[in-house]
């Protein structure tokens, strides 16, 4: 199962060019517009040296990238006074750091000022260019302000008020407009041919959902519905206390025997966040979710698929049977970790240990929020509980493709569409 096709339109060649002049950019656009394909595709085609990190280990992983956190070296009582004092050093990254032409930020929305902050004065003090904004360094924000916001808990709420307009990055003292033009991505690829659904997705991306549009998506509600046998349906849901229940529910419900895989890990491994479970459980029979890109394009990192048999001869391998029919022996699969070192004054990444486990998860449900990313033909959204987090429904429902492959366990309802006034 091959990637999508890579279609390079106007708006593409018009961002690439405003990359590859060096300028601080801030890459935005709704849901399924490309931003990631383009980063991709820029960092493909230049000889800059480019580092692409994010706020979040899933979101990091999407991108073959590092949490910000690792790059920098910061700590959860890494303070801002301690980057600008001589308390603070990046530590095994710093040769990293120092040679960096551009800096990549991924999944803009959800980085913090506070965190932006950190990072600004890191680079000004570490940077190719200490003593000059950003060290001299080019900055690429992606994301779009509409999907999920930075996270600040209630004991950080106080100083969040009193500090910072917003939590959003674009608060943050080190942050100016001027220096970052937006450059918005409109074109939807994921819901292309299904105008109904893009008109939908715009009004709940904008905070509103008016009469006709609701029940055109109500209409979608099923709260009985059972996936047919021999289709993949994915269910997304806000918490992982929902999704954990979901997929021990489904497991249990499944004849047979329960096959349990350990991991095998090596080296350091400190810094590294696991993309599989260090045990794995799992039936034949299980849907699941392929987490890496395989090489010989038979999957692609989300692809769906059941587990429908063990390799004889290799209690380690399974043979999986993804939505088009395609099947596939899959072994273990080795991640790196990896830390990335200045050589020649290039970038190379060079390995510090390996996690070696078998390339998915159970997948009948997953949260909303490691969804971000994905593209699904055929989903159900689980609202139990409601939302409680700025863009976790627009988050979900444009993960599909259309209409018709949604389903959802209980109509959307005025409570659900939590949209931040304060990005608009």
């Amino acid at each position: 199962m091959a990637a999508r096709e890579f279609v390079l339109t106007d708006e593409f060649r018009d961002a690439m060019a405003l990359l590859a002049e060096g300028r601080h950019v801030f890459l935005t656009g709704k849901a399924g517009t490309g931003k990631s394909t383009l980063i991709r595709r820029f960092m493909s085609q230049t000889d800059r040296n480019v580092v692409v990190v994010a706020p979040t280990g899933i979101a990091a992983l999407n991108v073959e990238g590092y949490t910000i956190h690792r790059l920098f070296g910061f700590t959860a009582t890494t303070s801002l006074a301690d980057i600008r004092t001589g308390r603070y050093y990046p530590g095994r990254f710093a040769r990293t750091v120092k040679a960096l032409d551009t800096l990549i930020i991924d999944e803009t929305s959800m980085v913090r000022a506070d965190l932006f902050d950190k990072v600004a004065a890191a680079l000004e003090r570490f940077g190719p260019d200490p003593g000059t904004p950003f060290g001299g360094v080019q900055i690429v924000l992606v994301g779009d302000l509409h999907q999920l916001p930075p996270v600040v808990t209630e004991a950080e709420a106080a100083f969040f008020s009193d500090r910072y307009a917003t939590p959003y990055f674009f608060s943050a003292d080190s942050f100016r407009r001027d220096d970052f033009p937006m450059v918005s991505l409109t074109t939807v690829f994921r819901q292309l041919g299904d105008d109904r659904m893009t008109a939908i997705l715009n009004e709940i991306r904008e905070g509103l959902l008016l009469g006709h549009a609701q029940e055109q998506l109500n209409a979608r509600t099923d709260p009985d519905f059972v996936p047919p046998e021999d289709e993949f349906w994915l269910t997304l849901a806000p918490t992982n206390r929902l999704v954990t229940a979901r997929n021990r529910q489904q497991l249990e419900r499944l004849a047979g025997e329960e096959i349990v895989h350990h991991a095998r890990q090596s080296g350091d491994l400190s810094l590294f966040d696991p993309p599989a479970d260090e045990t794995l459980r799992f039936k034949v029979g299980a849907q699941i979710m392929m987490l890496t890109n395989d090489q010989a394009d038979r999957w692609v990192n989300g692809t769906l698929g059941k587990v429908i048999a063990r390799v004889r001869g290799d209690d380690s391998a399974v043979v999986i049977e993804f939505t088009d029919g395609s099947r596939a022996e899959v072994a273990p699969f080795t991640w790196e970790a990896t830390q990335p070192v200045v050589d020649g004054g290039g970038l190379r990444h060079e390995v510090c240990g390996t996690f070696t486990q078998l390339p998915f998860k159970l997948a009948w449900a997953i949260t909303i929020h490691k969804s971000q990313g994905q593209t699904l033909d055929r989903l159900i959204v689980d609202l139990t509980g409601g939302m409680f987090s700025y863009g976790q429904l627009y988050v979900a429902l444009s993960r599909c493709t259309s209409m018709n492959g949604l389903v959802l366990k209980r109509p959307v309802l005025p409570k659900d569409l939590k949209t931040d006034r304060r990005i608009a």
